[in-house]
């Protein structure tokens, strides 16, 4: 299968995988942000001077694993190296045996920025072996924002307001538009924040 369509994305959000790539002539994994656009490509944004932004540049294949959870997110962070890969089918990059899915992409597009590199990949193949449980950061968000919104008498209110701008500002990037954008809205609202 080469479409997006079966893994459920939604326009612009962002979803958690690891990306994995061949270092060295090792596979290398490391927690990226990927979105779609146009339910075509996948893009992401890698800071310069990254392993991963190196390897996408220099070979152009990569892949990005979607996780079977996030304690797999945690342990590719760590560099414990307790991970498990094979080759991919179409592209030459290791992909996570472990993965809920895999999308196996190739650069088509770089656009260099402030310290960081925009990447859009065509996806040259896509394999389900599960439903993946797509990994969004607005709900974790929105749910601990609600339990600070409720601790902010007991607290330094500026820097609880600091904290729930910040959380807004993440999750209108990471959910666009959705209900958990509102919901952090109405949140700072009712809670007597403005920006």
């Amino acid at each position: 299968m080469s479409s997006l369509d079966g893994l459920g994305l939604r326009t612009r959000w962002i979803y958690e995988v690891l990306l994995t790539t061949f270092v060295g002539g090792a596979p290398h994994a490391a927690p990226f942000g990927v979105w779609t656009d146009d339910g075509t490509t996948l893009q992401l944004d890698a800071y310069e001077g990254s392993r991963t932004l190196g390897a996408i540049l220099g070979g152009g294949d990569f892949v990005a694993n979607f996780p079977d959870g996030v304690t797999t997110l945690a342990r590719a962070a760590s560099g414990r190296g307790d991970l498990d890969f094979r080759q991919a089918e179409r592209v030459a990059a290791p992909c996570l045996t472990t993965a809920a899915a895999v999308v196996e992409l190739t650069l088509l597009h770089q656009a260099p920025g402030a310290g960081r590199t925009r990447i859009t990949a065509a996806v040259a193949h896509v394999r389900m072996d599960a439903a993946p449980r797509l990994i969004n950061r607005a709900k974790g968000l929105l749910l601990e924002s609600l339990i600070m919104a409720s601790r902010r008498r007991h607290h330094d209110t500026a820097v609880i307001a600091a904290a729930l701008e910040e959380n807004r500002r993440v999750v209108r990037k990471v959910a666009p538009g959705s209900s958990y954008a509102l919901a952090m809205d109405a949140l700072l609202r009712d809670a007597g924040i403005h920006s």
